[in-house]
């Protein structure tokens, strides 16, 4: 999603990090990128998850989606006048992005990056755009 978005991935990764989490990804922002974006790129790997799980949760209520979660209000609230509408956008953000992570082409795209990752434990900006570029604008 983030090389969709116009930004730059550093390094994704799925090796368990020493600060607990299962792999990271280290995403460099243009200047001038929409709030949308950035939801859409925090939102992304829970989304994806409850689509490859077929278990459509709330991505605020599951554990292993937290730091997700937490990362997408910090860049939704200061953009909200209160709680409930940020919640309802974030809410919007979720449900937009899972009905297009289950067209077929994006599912290919994502599928073809997990592959790459399960290889490699680690893959650069290159790697994953080319992916998304045959699948998505190819």
């Amino acid at each position: 999603m983030a090389v969709l978005c116009g930004a730059k991935v550093g390094r994704a990764t799925i090796a368990p990090e020493e600060d607990g989490f299962h792999g990271i990804v280290e995403i460099y922002w243009p200047s001038g990128f929409s709030m949308a974006d950035q939801l859409s790129v925090a939102m992304a790997g829970p989304v994806a998850e409850m689509i490859f799980s077929g278990e459509p949760y709330h991505p605020g209520f599951v554990p292993e989606w937290a730091h997700d979660w937490k990362q997408a209000w910090k860049i939704c609230r200061p953009r909200t006048r209160n709680d409930r509408e940020c919640l309802q956008l974030l809410e919007e953000s979720v449900a937009k992005l899972y009905k297009t992570f289950s067209m077929d082409h994006w599912w290919a795209a994502i599928a073809a990056v997990s592959d790459l990752l399960a290889a490699h434990d680690e893959i650069e900006h290159a790697d994953i755009a080319y992916e998304v570029h045959h699948w998505i604008k190819g």
